[in-house]
């Protein structure tokens, strides 16, 4: 099964999104979470060469707000 992992600063609107394109979208969990976006975007680009999972860089919002590493399998 593939898997994706990216971050997202409201995690419920973020796997709705998904869910819309990913009809059969399973296993949606938070990894971790950070206060700065730089951080999670590191962390996201780690954990997705470690996993073998589809990720892209972005995330909507700023350097400081409340930023979740999310994965899920499709």
């Amino acid at each position: 099964m593939a898997c994706r992992i990216g971050i997202t600063t409201d995690p419920k609107a973020r796997r709705k999104d998904w869910e819309r394109e990913y009809p059969n979208l399973k296993n949606w969990t938070i990894l971790k979470t950070f206060s700065k976006k730089s951080d999670a975007q590191q962390y996201e680009k780690q954990e997705a060469e470690r996993q073998n999972c589809d990720s892209a860089p972005g995330g909507a919002g700023r350097e400081y707000d409340k930023w979740y590493v999310y994965r899920f399998e499709f």
